[in-house]
């Protein structure tokens, strides 16, 4: 009976209670709910966190092994590398001595300058173009030598070529023939009569005679004389020389040769007045034949320095000029 009427007063409790009652109600039941959820994922939180401790040891492990595992690999990436680049320079060193073994051998020997140097007035400038040589003997005829007797002022009589003539032999000390060509760009020619002046086939063991005219005018001589540092190429004059076989593996060589020196000395500290030294030993006149450099049709087009840029590259950057303009 008691239990009954329990749930009489219960049931008309309910029946008694608003709209407001029922929503504070289902209000406390999902507040309860949150709170059991946020228990629940608490526990299950602590429980992750204690697992996490335990396996974070054997997780720092792995990654110092898998950090080993990659820097030995990057040690044999570069052991590889440096292996492949080792065979490689072999096979191009043996490629290069088997190609050396049958390359021609070509060395030049040069005489000193012609003195005295010769002053034609009717140039002012070396020949361009289709322009008569300077080594034509129409060249030659017109141009008159040069006195220490006569002075040169600073003016327009310092316009006239200064140039020399010089002489060289070309010898194939190989075992082939090669093919020699002399610079285009400069006035160099073989002696002997041919089809072709600047190029010829030099067998084993067979001389080449040629002749190299160059100069500067009058004005840069004298100014090589009187601004001679930074090292001034309006002293010096360049000739190079190509070399190559008929190979399909086969080289070139280049012969660079520079004809340098300062014939002109002042007649006074100020330079107003100028001559061509009196001896030529004051003129220090020489030629000098830089080592022949190689190089392989198996590597490629390469554009290397010339011998002389280093010696002339503070004057050319002064001039802003590049390295390799001829002066």
């Amino acid at each position: 009976m008691v239990v009954r009427a329990f749930w009489d007063a219960l049931a008309a409790s309910i029946d008694r209670l608003t709209l407001a009652g029922w929503i504070q109600i289902i209000s406390a039941i999902g507040a309860v709910a949150a709170a059991i959820a946020a228990a629940s994922a608490a526990r299950s939180g602590r429980a992750a966190a204690r697992t996490a401790a335990k396996q974070l040891p054997e997780l720092q492990k792995q990654v110092e092994i898998n950090a080993a595992q990659a820097k030995a690999a990057g040690e044999q990436v570069v052991l590889a590398q440096e292996m492949l680049q080792a065979a490689t320079t072999a096979v191009r060193e043996a490629a290069r001595a088997r190609t050396d073994e049958r390359a021609p051998l070509v060395v030049a020997l040069l005489e000193a300058p012609q003195w005295p140097p010769l002053i034609d007035e009717t140039r002012d400038r070396m020949p361009y173009g289709h322009e008569l040589r300077l080594l034509d003997h129409r060249s030659v005829a017109q141009a008159e030598a040069a006195s220490p007797a006569r002075l040169f002022a600073r003016n327009a009589e310092r316009k006239g070529l200064m140039w020399f003539q010089t002489r060289g032999v070309l010898i194939n000390e190989g075992s082939t023939t090669a093919r020699v060509r002399l610079d285009d760009q400069a006035e160099a020619q073989f002696v002997e009569t041919t089809t072709a002046k600047r190029e010829r086939l030099l067998r084993p063991g067979e001389v080449a005679l040629f002749e190299w005219g160059a100069g500067h005018t009058i004005a840069e001589w004298a100014e090589a004389r009187q601004k001679p540092d930074p090292p001034n190429p309006l002293g010096a004059c360049f000739l190079t020389i190509t070399v190559f076989d008929s190979f399909e593996q086969g080289i070139f060589d280049h012969i660079h040769i520079v004809m340098s020196g300062r014939p002109i000395v002042s007649v006074d500290d100020s330079f107003d007045e100028v001559r061509l030294a009196s001896r030529e030993s004051e003129a220090d006149m020489g030629v000098t034949v830089f080592p022949t450099r190689r190089t392989y049709r198996s590597d490629g087009p390469r554009r290397d320095p010339l011998p002389w840029d280093g010696t002339y590259a503070a004057w050319w950057r002064e001039q802003g000029r590049r390295a390799t303009e001829p002066a």
